[in-house]
C-alpha cells in the first residue's frame, strides 16, 4: 500500500526514490540555500517536496526559498502542509520584479514558464517577457549573490527549426507575423535564448550555467485538463469513460516519471557541466495511440480507446523524442520507473485524493 507521510502530498515511495538515487549527490548540496522559480507548479512541487524530504531524512541543513506570485494563497489553497515548514521560505513577486532574498542563495533552479492554457492573444508577449526578463533577473541575482550554479529548465522545443533546408538551400520558413508569433516558435526560440543568455553571463560572472532540456513527463501534479495528451488520457480513465485521442494516434512520444525527473534535475544541478545542455525525458518511444491504450489497460475498468483521426497512408509520424545518451554517460542517469508503473502510480495518487468514478 502506498503511503503519504505526514507533511507531504507525494507518496513516501516516490520521495524516498528521489532521495536514495541522489545519496551520492547530497553532500554537494549540504548546507546550500536553493532558490526555486515555478515552485508552485508541476516541476516545482516535486522539487520542493523531494528537497524537504531529503533535508529531513538526511539531515542536510539546506534552506529552500520559492518564488510565488501569492505565497499566502498558495499555502492556504494548494499547500497548507508546507506552511511554517523548517527550512522553507517564500518570496512574493513575478519573475521579472521579485525582490532578491536577503540571504545569498548558493543554487538557483529556474523551473517557471508562462503557460497558454487560456489561449490568450497576448500570450506570446507575456511569454517573451517572462522567459527573457525572468532569466535576466535571475542572472542579476546569481551575480549579486555570487551563486555557485544557475539551472534553467528549457525544452525539447529548442530542436524545432524555425527555418528549413531543402536540397541544400535555405528556405525562409515563416510566411508572416502569425508564424513568428505562434506558440511553437515563440516557445522554442525563447527557450534557446534563455540558454544563450545564461551561458554568456556564466562566462562573465563565473557561476555554473546548467541547462536541462525537458521533454514529456507523467506523474502527480501534472494537469489533467491542459494540453498534455497523457494528462487528458488519465482524466478520461479516472472518470471511467472512453480514452479519447483527438488526432490520428501516430505521433511518437516518450515519457519520464516525475520522481525520475526530480532525480535528473537535481543530479544536473549537483554534477552537470557548465554550458552543456542535457536532455531530460524518457527513452521508450510509443505512439500516442499506444499510450492511450496503455493508460486504459493500466487503469483497469471498462474504458476503451477512441481515435478520432485517420492516419495518412505512408506518412512519417511526427516525433518528439530525446536522446538521453549524454545524461546517461556523463551523469549516470537512467529511466528508473517504467511507463506502466509510472501510470499506475499517477492513477493511484489521484484516486487517493478522491479523483475518479
Amino acid at each position: 500500500m502506498r503511503v503519504i507521510p505526514n507533511g507531504f502530498t507525494l507518496f513516501q515511495e516516490d520521495l524516498e526514490h528521489v532521495a536514495r538515487h541522489l545519496d551520492d549527490d547530497w553532500d554537494r548540496l549540504r548546507g546550500a540555500h536553493l532558490f526555486i522559480t515555478g515552485g508552485t507548479g508541476f516541476f516545482g512541487m516535486w522539487l520542493l517536496e523531494s528537497l524537504l524530504w531529503a533535508n529531513e531524512t538526511r539531515g542536510l541543513g539546506m534552506r529552500v526559498t520559492a518564488l510565488s506570485r501569492s505565497p499566502e494563497r498558495f499555502l492556504a489553497e494548494r499547500a497548507p502542509h508546507l506552511k511554517g515548514r523548517p527550512g522553507l521560505e517564500f518570496v512574493a513577486g513575478s519573475l521579472t520584479d521579485f525582490a532578491f532574498p536577503a540571504q545569498p542563495c548558493t543554487h538557483i533552479l529556474h523551473a517557471a514558464s508562462e503557460t497558454n492554457l487560456e489561449q490568450s492573444a497576448d500570450w506570446a508577449q507575456r511569454h517573451l517577457n517572462a522567459a527573457l526578463g525572468g532569466t535576466q533577473r535571475l542572472i542579476e541575482m546569481a551575480s549579486r549573490h555570487r551563486s555557485e550554479a544557475l539551472l534553467i529548465t528549457t525544452s525539447g522545443a529548442v530542436y524545432s527549426p524555425m527555418d528549413s533546408v531543402v536540397n541544400d538551400r535555405c528556405v525562409e520558413g515563416p510566411a508572416g507575423l502569425a508564424d513568428y508569433a505562434s506558440e511553437k516558435i515563440v516557445y522554442g526560440q525563447s527557450k534557446r535564448m534563455m540558454e544563450i543568455m545564461t551561458s554568456v553571463a556564466a562566462q562573465q560572472v563565473g557561476f555554473r550555467a546548467l541547462i536541462a532540456r525537458c521533454f514529456a513527463f507523467v506523474g502527480p501534479y501534472l494537469p489533467l485538463e491542459a494540453n498534455y495528451a497523457i494528462g487528458n488520457f488519465l482524466r478520461d480513465a479516472l472518470a471511467g469513460r472512453d480514452v479519447v485521442v483527438g488526432g490520428d494516434g501516430t505521433p511518437l512520444r516518450s515519457y519520464l516519471y516525475a520522481a525520475d525527473l526530480a532525480v535528473w534535475l537535481l543530479r544536473i544541478l549537483a554534477r552537470g557541466r557548465t554550458g552543456v545542455p542535457y536532455n531530460v525525458g524518457g527513452e521508450h518511444a510509443m505512439s500516442i495511440g499506444d499510450l492511450a491504450r496503455t493508460v486504459a489497460r493500466v487503469a483497469g475498468g471498462t474504458s476503451s480507446v477512441q481515435i478520432k483521426g485517420t492516419p495518412v497512408p505512408g506518412a512519417k509520424p511526427s516525433a518528439y523524442l530525446p536522446s538521453v545518451a549524454r545524461a546517461r554517460d556523463e551523469l549516470g542517469l537512467d529511466i528508473f520507473v517504467p511507463i506502466d508503473d509510472a501510470i499506475a502510480r499517477t492513477l493511484a495518487w489521484h484516486r487517493s485524493r478522491g479523483v475518479g468514478s
